[in-house]
């Protein structure tokens, strides 16, 4: 007899499973936030009595817990400090140095973990090798305990850098704290994450510490109370990446349990996959406030090593902490049954992220809530039967869903209630439709043709019309649904992983050494899996994480079995290039391959001692009924009600049954019930019950498939299909980043990608990205179509410029285009745009006089023809660029990204019926240009003008603007600006269009989609000759030093009009200088054999004051760019951060204090000297404050000797000196105490 108990403590609910040879107990009772023990304790009293086994029979436990998620979330962990490396006090707090949504100025990230005051330095250094470069001062790290104690700390996270590659200086600092302060909790960074970039690592690690004392200390208890229960057996706990560790694992890294319930769900269907011969499925979960959308392949789901926890707008990707642990990879969206829907300002649907919840709950609760909710549109609907709701336990009221659809969907889009219902079901189908999508996609994968696994209350009532939208015909409710997760548990292996960072190019691959490093690795994982499965066999699985050379974001791979040999290298390329093929489309030919991380996952099978799987047999015990339709006590008869689907256009008659009364197969319409969910079986569909009591539902192959939205009105098709639109770009800019070679696009993001009608008018636009590429590429492609008419376009085709005056603005910005066919007809383009490391000239630099000095310009030409490479333009590119191997990698992942874009379009008018996109088009554009133009016409009308003076080259610049309100749009006029000049810092117009655009977008129209009709709303002049219109062949190298002021002076114009609501301005431009290295860039001075290079950084100052909020300090505004990760700089480049950290004081005082700046230091790793293109601004001409708040504090540039740097032009750091940099604080807002 194999007895195994599981257990599931959720926010509201905690489930048990207690399975005893087949046979399945089940209970749930509710969680006990304060103490989580007591109603888990409560639980396993309730189903040892009701299954009659006795606790000391119960063979093993396993558990899984929201406590660390919710120790996160509610920032009730113990009190953490952090030990780092001196001058990087900041990293945590820095982040990325870029905000999550780019046109909303309010939006903030929670604080960290662990605020300035605790975050402490100590004085040591290693470089990317694993080489110290200072040795750990010991005596600074006796000097933090002090504070340490004073503190009360109880937990320290240790984050030096660069300690994935050596570990020796964090294990020293330890030692030294155990040794001062016996019992306090240490992480280490090379523990905990041992992997590059600094910043996700010491987030990570500074979780773990968090929640570590809690968790140690809960599992702890309960370890002694299950045993006075008598419950003495082994006891695992359920990690996010689906697998089963010790007690002492855990409470090691305690972080790795997040998300644990999901992984649940996941583990229960990979489970169902294998046992049912399912090789390609799709798990689909929904509540009552998210849906979690999970692919399993093979009979395991995907896994990943990032994940993010703690999000400040929860389902906004980018706002939460990242944290770089094994994690079962699911999607995850706010569309449970408690999300609310709003109309937003576009007459647009939207469904949550705000949730219902349980209290108030949807209105049909009757409990106080109001708004609408998808649970009230489902019973609108008919789906769900008001006086059956969860088992008859509740009675709904379908007259408050009634009139919450009316107040507050229906009445603003004069539709009636059943209508609004039948919108809102739409969108929501579509918003986890579309998600689903992108979510394969991403790993190039397809959803057509798997099976899905439904759990979760409102799963199936979803299920059917989800599953038509991806081309799936088979969908599985399982038994238990309810409890899925514990289910799980049960079938989860017991597994460790060990990662390590060790940079290996597969043509050096040395077979020896990196045999050697996965036997350690091996050894380490087996001892602590074996931990939990001591006598079982162990399985190993190894993988790589690989790219081109060049490129920033990886590709797991599984590595061959076996020590490593001369044919291992072969081996790995060929499973590298066919995933890349699968993801991208386009291999880079004759590209070098490199893999940063290994993995290692030793796994025991846990349910191997059971004698039989409980799916192997009909489940028995509470939660199945044996009840048939026709039996003797059958007295339920026959039922009917009316259903209204969104994809009919009249109401269907729907036969009703419940679940454990079916016998043989139902056709559809039918609504299957049971208590804790209902079915929904549409006609084509038919539901039948198989041997192990899973409701099995199949789409009839013959049937027509209905059009998704033939029930809903016109404009929420379009809404529809407006979203999927918005979803293919996003995916293209994420292939783009994913696939990049440069770092300022695959660290930074600094691209566009966006797509166009045949004329040229674009549709929708990444909001990854930055708004100068954005918007500079909407009228970049009108000149495209101009030389290259969309009737001479032929299927294959792709074009390119990187013309600043046809493109975005420099030459380093190329621009791709693609033309989009249907059936032999050209329906659309896809346009995107990166900027690259290097297009020869004179580099990233100001200095230049004209465009012919700048580098290799390439007019608008093909880049493919009919799908054949233009390789005398590729040669062209390299025999003139430093870095021929990146920039032509970025061509490559250009016309990759349009690749995938295209074929995400495609997909989408098939499936939409479209034959072309002029309907669609005319109703964005149309719709974006209206509520624009409203918001305009609540705008006080009148001339409002603002000048401004930065700093330029040799001279003061003047920007100066008049800007005009009228009733229904605005137009800036830069007349009195300076004029052209005479070096690189030269602006041409549609670059000064772009910046114009985006900051007034930023104040007025937030919430309206960047496309061809909002941007038609403001138009924007400049005089020719001046700065803001240079004319060719004037040089606008580093044209973003003034275009980024742009947003600070139309928004100077708008203050005037709306005085009080408008921020201070901001360090605005970015201080991206390349640096570089190498005989004759450095002058006169020698280089001797020190190692040559070229890379551009990414840095932000701080940003202007907020209406009611402060600035926010080191981040990039108006830019979207997220900056360069220190060690993945000097992994690259031979160069030092000495310091980045924030520059106290340096933002501007006021009621609200504008954003500090931060301070950098950087020095040649070799000793030698090295040039760098300075582009700063802000330096005499500081961020002014508003409304009475003062300036901030200007920029400065200066060597370690003192001597002072121009803020413009190349200059060179002497050999043993160290470049400085003080980048400048944004302006205050506003007079009084500082708040």
């Amino acid at each position: 007899m194999t007895i195994r108990l599981a257990i599931d403590i959720g926010g509201t609910f905690t489930d048990l499973v207690l399975e005893e040879d087949g046979t399945r107990h089940t209970a749930k009772v509710l969680t006990t936030p304060d103490h989580p023990a007591d109603g888990l304790m409560q639980g396993v009293d309730h189903i040892l009595e009701q299954s009659g086994i006795e606790a000391g029979s119960v063979e093993l436990i396993v558990h899984g817990t929201t406590l660390a998620t919710n120790a996160l979330i509610e920032r009730t962990g113990a009190r953490t400090a952090l030990i780092t490396s001196e001058g990087h006090r900041d990293t945590l707090e820095m982040a990325f140095e870029s905000r999550f949504d780019q046109y909303d100025i309010q939006a903030d990230h929670r604080p960290p973990l662990i605020g300035r005051e605790l975050r402490l330095p100590v004085s040591e250094r290693m470089n990317y090798r694993g080489e110290p470069l200072y040795p750990l001062d010991e005596a600074s790290v006796s000097a933090v305990i002090p504070t340490l104690q004073n503190a009360q700390i109880d937990s320290v996270a240790v984050g030096l850098l660069h300690a994935y590659a050596n570990p020796a200086h964090e294990q020293r600092v330890a030692a030294i704290l155990s040794e001062a302060m016996p019992g306090l909790s240490i992480s280490l960074s090379s523990d905990v994450c041992p992997e590059i970039r600094e910043y996700e690592r010491q987030s990570t690690t500074v979780a773990n510490a968090y929640v570590k004392p809690m968790i140690a200390s809960y599992l702890a208890d309960l370890e002694t109370r299950l045993a006075a229960r008598g419950l003495r057996c082994p006891f695992l706990l359920m990690t996010s990446g689906g697998s089963l560790v010790t007690i002492e694992t855990a409470s090691q890294f305690p972080i790795r349990l997040v998300e644990s319930g999901p992984a649940g769900g996941a583990i229960l269907a990979a489970h169902m996959a294998r046992q049912l011969g399912e090789d390609r499925l799709i798990s689909f979960d929904m509540g009552g406030t998210t849906a979690k959308i999970c692919l399993i392949d093979d009979g395991a789901p995907l896994l990943n090593r990032e994940f993010e926890v703690d999000r400040a707008h929860r389902f906004m990707k980018g706002s939460g902490t990242p944290l770089k642990i094994p994690v079962i990879e699911m999607v995850e969206i706010g569309a449970g049954g408690g999300s609310i829907a709003s109309v937003d300002r576009l007459d647009r649907i939207r469904i949550g992220p705000r949730s219902a919840g349980s209290s108030p709950g949807p209105a049909c609760y009757a409990r106080g809530g109001t708004e609408a909710t998808v649970t009230d549109a489902n019973l609108t609907l008919g789906r769900l039967d008001p006086a059956g709701f969860a088992g008859g336990t509740m009675t709904l009221d379908a007259a408050a869903s009634d009139t919450a659809l009316a107040v507050h969907i229906g009445d603003r889009l004069a539709l009636n209630p059943m209508d609004a219902a039948r919108g809102m079901i739409e969108i929501v189908d579509e918003n986890m439709a579309s998600a689903a999508r992108v979510h394969a996609a991403e790993r190039g994968l397809d959803l057509e043709g798997r099976t899905m696994i439904a759990f979760g209350g409102g799963a199936p009532l979803h299920a059917a019309r989800l599953a038509a939208k991806l081309g799936i015909d088979r969908i599985i409710v399982p038994a238990d649904a309810g409890v899925g997760s514990a289910v799980g548990f049960l079938l989860a292996p017991a597994a460790y992983e060990v990662v390590r960072s060790r940079y290996v190019r597969l043509a050096d691959l040395d077979s020896k050494s990196l045999t050697s490093l996965l036997g350690e690795m091996e050894a380490e994982a087996t001892s602590i899996a074996g931990l939990a499965a001591p006598d079982a066999d162990l399985t190993v699985i190894r993988h790589g994480y690989a790219r081109y050379v060049g490129q920033g974001h990886e590709i797991k791979i599984e590595l061959p079995d076996g020590p490593f040999d001369d044919r291992s290298g072969d081996a790995i390329r060929a499973r590298f290039e066919a995933a890349y093929k699968a993801a991208f489309g386009l291999l880079v030919p004759g590209m070098e391959i490199e893999i940063l991380t290994w993995s290692l996952i030793a796994s025991a099978d846990t349910t191997a001692g059971a004698k039989s799987s409980p799916r192997d047999v009909p489940p028995q015990g509470n939660s199945r009924s044996n009840h048939r339709a026709g039996a003797p006590d059958d007295r339920s008869g026959p039922s009917e009600r009316q259903l209204f689907d969104p994809g009919s256009p009249d109401p269907l008659t729907a036969s009703v049954t419940d679940r454990h009364r079916i016998i043989g197969r139902l056709p559809g319409t039918v609504i299957i019930e049971e208590p804790q969910t209902t079915t929904i079986v549409p006609a084509g569909w038919s539901a039948e019950v198989n041997k192990t009591g899973d409701l099995v539902l199949t789409r009839d192959g013959s049937s027509a498939v209905v059009a998704a939205s033939a029930g809903v009105a016109e404009g929420i098709r379009y809404q529809v299909l407006w979203d999927r639109l918005i979803s293919v770009v996003e995916e293209q800019a994420l292939a783009i980043m994913r696939t990049a070679f440069s770092t300022s696009v695959r660290e930074s993001g600094d691209l566009s990608a966006g797509v166009f009608d045949p004329n040229g008018r674009m549709l929708a636009q990444a909001v990854t990205g930055t708004p100068g590429h954005v918007n500079a590429m909407a009228a970049s492609v009108g000149h495209f179509l101009k030389k290259y008419p969309a009737a001479d376009m032929q299927p294959g085709d792709v074009y390119v410029t990187n013309d600043p005056w046809l493109g975005t603005g420099h030459l380093f910005d190329f621009t791709v285009v693609t033309p989009v066919f249907l059936d032999d007809s050209m329906v659309g383009l896809f346009a995107s745009t990166v900027h690259v490391v290097d297009i020869g000239g004179i580099g990233f630099s100001p200095d230049s006089g004209q465009i012919f000095e700048e580098g290799l310009c390439v007019p608008i030409m093909p880049l493919f023809s009919r799908g054949q490479a233009n390789e005398q333009l590729f040669e062209i590119v390299r025999a003139n660029v430093r870095e021929p191997e990146q920039v032509v990698g970025d061509l490559y992942s250009l016309a990759s990204s349009n690749d995938v874009g295209a074929r995400r379009l495609r997909v989408l008018m098939r499936e939409a019926g479209l034959g072309d996109l002029d309907a669609l088009g005319d109703y964005i554009i149309s719709t974006s240009r209206r509520t624009m133009q409203a918001a305009i016409g609540r705008l006080p009308s009148g001339v409002f003008e603002n000048s401004m003076t930065v700093d330029g080259y040799d001279r003061p610049i003047t920007l100066q603007a008049r800007m005009e309100i009228h009733p229904d749009r605005i137009t800036v006029d830069y007349a009195g600006t300076s004029g052209t000049s005479a070096f690189g810092i030269n602006v041409p117009l549609t670059y000064t269009c772009a910046y114009t655009a985006f900051g007034l977008h930023c104040l007025i129209g937030g919430g309206v989609p960047n496309n061809a009709g909002s941007l038609a709303a403001i138009e924007v002049t400049a005089p020719s000759g001046s700065i803001l219109n240079a004319p060719r062949p004037c040089a606008v190298n580093v044209r973003h030093v003034i275009g980024q002021m742009l947003p600070d002076v139309v928004l100077g114009c708008l203050a005037k009009a709306l005085p009080g609501q408008v921020p201070a301005e901001g360090s605005s431009s970015l201080w991206n200088p390349m640096l570089s290295g190498g005989h004759g860039v450095v002058g006169p001075a020698s280089y001797g054999d020190a190692t040559p290079f070229a890379v551009t950084i990414f840095h932000a100052g701080g940003t202007g004051a907020r209406p009611g909020k402060p600035g926010l300090s080191a981040t990039a505004f108006p830019s979207g760019v997220r900056a360069t990760s220190v060690e993945v700089t000097e992994s690259i480049a031979p160069v030092i951060y000495r310091r980045k950290m924030y520059r106290d004081g340096s933002g501007g005082a006021g009621r609200w204090r504008g954003g500090d700046g931060q301070i950098i230091e950087i020095e040649h790793s070799e000793g030698a000297p090295f040039a760098v293109f300075a582009l700063f601004d802000r330096i005499e001409h500081p961020a002014r404050g508003r409304d009475g708040g003062l300036a901030g504090i200007g920029g400065c540039a200066y060597l370690s000797d003192g001597s002072r740097l121009k803020g413009k032009g190349k200059q060179v750091v002497p050999a043993g000196l160290s470049l400085i940099l003080e980048l400048p604080g944004g302006g205050g807002l506003g007079t009084g105490e500082e708040q």
